[in-house]
């Protein structure tokens, strides 16, 4: 049977499943590594406690100093929110409202960046200025949505002050953000960015994309090393150094590493506690040691590609 013109070749088949199943792969194998490098609790530590002190700081301007307090977890950071001041939510049980590293929306600026940089056909300054804007974007609508949460608790329980559960309507607007409304709003502002720097038309001056899925074709040392390169290795030393010191030489580590090992074949509550305490010592310092040796391979080593590199505007 003769194939018709405007039918699509089995080769223009081939190339477009080549796509969809390397973007897919990425996508997939950078989710499990954010996974995997934030498993320790309390993974962005320093940043945490900064968007508690903004949340708390915004909060006492927005709705009063004496309608919450900001306390320290159970880690030591002081990172967690007490709502329990307001006339309706006393005798309520409302939560205490700790910031763990899956509310400071690290996890959607990585994925929506991610997507943004492996847009083909688009500038590297384009892409750089795309990913600085829905940074800032998902960082003020991550604050936006802390400080929402202290109204509707207090709307949600004004009609039953005291009453156990009334500040449920907190928590599913909680649930809905985590769960689909970061979702909705970095496809909404990837699509949006796509269309303002006129991917469609750029993607299709492309041609055939399949053939930018390509491996380098050299990969050589930078000589000389320029600037960004030597601030590069200044963080990797620094976080080979912290490893080394908390693996080697933190007595506070050490107690935990000697607690966690005499619990092994005990099961208890508190040597759960010890052994999981151990494990995000740990795991933090291993990787961050792997950290610093990525950070010292991207500063020190160039990839060379057979395609045209993209053209800076």
């Amino acid at each position: 049977m003769e194939q018709s013109r405007d039918d699509v070749s089995w080769s223009e088949i081939a190339g477009k499943l080549k796509i969809i199943f390397t973007v897919v792969a990425l996508l997939v194998g950078a989710e499990l590594f954010y996974r995997w490098m934030t498993h320790p609790d309390d993974s962005f530590s320093i940043y945490q406690e900064l968007i508690a002190w903004i949340w708390f700081n915004l909060h006492s301007l927005i709705f009063g100093s004496d309608t919450v307090t900001i306390t320290t977890s159970e880690n030591g950071l002081l990172t967690v929110l007490d709502f329990n001041y307001h006339s309706n939510l006393v005798g309520s049980d409302i939560p205490l409202l700790a910031v763990t590293d899956e509310c400071v929306g690290i996890h959607e600026i990585a994925f929506v960046s991610f997507m943004i940089w492996m847009t083909p056909g688009i500038s590297r300054n384009l892409k750089y200025r795309g990913i600085a804007s829905m940074a800032l974007v998902l960082s003020v609508l991550n604050i936006a949505r802390l400080l929402i949460l202290y109204p509707l608790a207090v709307n949600g329980c004004s009609n039953s002050a005291g009453q156990y559960g009334c500040w449920s309507p907190m928590w599913d607007f909680h649930q809905f953000m985590v769960d689909t409304g970061f979702l909705l709003i970095i496809l909404i502002g990837w699509t949006s960015w796509f269309l303002a720097v006129g991917g469609p038309s750029k993607t299709r001056e492309l041609g055939d994309i399949s053939k930018l899925i390509k491996t380098p074709t050299q990969i050589k040392q930078r000589q000389p090393l320029p600037k960004w390169s030597i601030a590069l290795l200044l963080v990797a030393a620094i976080l080979s150094t912290s490893s080394a010191y908390t693996l080697g030489f933190n007595s506070d580590a050490e107690k935990e590493r000697l607690e966690a090992e005499g619990c092994e074949g005990t099961i208890s509550a508190l040597c759960a506690d010890e052994i999981r305490e151990w494990e995000n010592i740990s795991g933090k310092a291993l990787r961050y040691f792997l950290i610093s040796v990525l950070v010292t391979l991207i500063a020190m080593t160039k990839f060379e590609w057979s395609s045209k590199p993209d053209e800076e505007e």
